[in-house]
């Protein structure tokens, strides 16, 4: 299937050059998916607040860094998607585009952004080819206490390039993504600390992934373990109590 998304995009292009695929056309290409991924502009949703490099880095050697999802260095080799459940990489960029970005149209492999963004992956590699490890938490359950000070580099790490500072909020995505912890409590104040805490782990575990609301990604166990998670609720001050 990624064989194919691939052959479709490059016949469109050459196509489309009317001179075969030049060098030239090829990097015009791989810029213009470099600026998408970089960019909101995969989604027409004026209530879109992310771009791929929101979840995603493109070198597996990046700064560090805990994103909700992989790097994506060698993505048009993978076998899968999201664990299994996707087959094809344009389904899986169909999927975020759907879950998180608001889009409701699907991108087709004669789309102009999907040429380009196929170009752009492409040009990453090589990379990893193997399906990245992806295991959903599917029964939130609480979690032991954890470590604040290690919960606040946590924080730095996996959680400040959306929601921006801690009580702050300085830096997010947008006016939408909740500062944390106040807003996210102040949205869910009729329920009790111990419950609140659980939303949050539900949150981080599943965002939006398994019908949870807002459009927050999902942190399987491979990024974020359940004693990172216990750290970063401690750091937030969601005890339970």
């Amino acid at each position: 299937m990624n064989r194919l998304f691939a052959s479709l995009c490059l016949a469109s292009l050459c196509f489309e050059t009317l001179s075969g695929c030049s060098s030239g056309a090829r990097q015009s290409a791989v810029d213009a998916g470099r600026a998408l991924f970089d960019s909101k502009a995969l989604s027409p949703s004026h209530l879109n607040a992310y771009a791929c490099a929101s979840c995603h880095d493109a070198d597996p050697l990046s700064p560090a860094s805990k994103k909700a999802g992989a790097p994506l260095a060698g993505v048009t080799l993978r076998p899968q998607f999201w664990g299994g459940q996707v087959a094809d990489l344009l389904g899986a960029v169909n999927a975020c585009r759907n879950y998180f970005m608001l889009a409701n149209d699907p991108l087709t492999a004669s789309d102009h952004d999907a040429q380009a963004l196929y170009a752009y992956l492409e040009s990453l590699e090589p990379g990893d080819p193997a399906a990245a490890p992806f295991h959903v938490v599917t029964s939130i359950e609480d979690v032991p206490r954890g470590n604040a000070p290690s919960g606040q580099i946590l924080f730095a790490e996996a959680c400040t390039l959306c929601h921006g500072d801690m009580h702050h909020g300085s830096g997010r995505l947008g006016d939408a993504v909740p500062i944390l912890p106040e807003d996210t409590i102040r949205e869910h104040a009729e329920f009790t600390p111990r419950v609140q805490r659980l939303i949050f782990i539900e949150k981080m575990r599943h965002g939006r992934f398994l019908g949870y609301g807002g459009v927050m990604p999902p942190f399987s166990s491979d990024v974020l373990s359940d004693p990172d998670v216990s750290d970063l609720l401690e750091a937030l001050g969601m005890l339970g109590e």
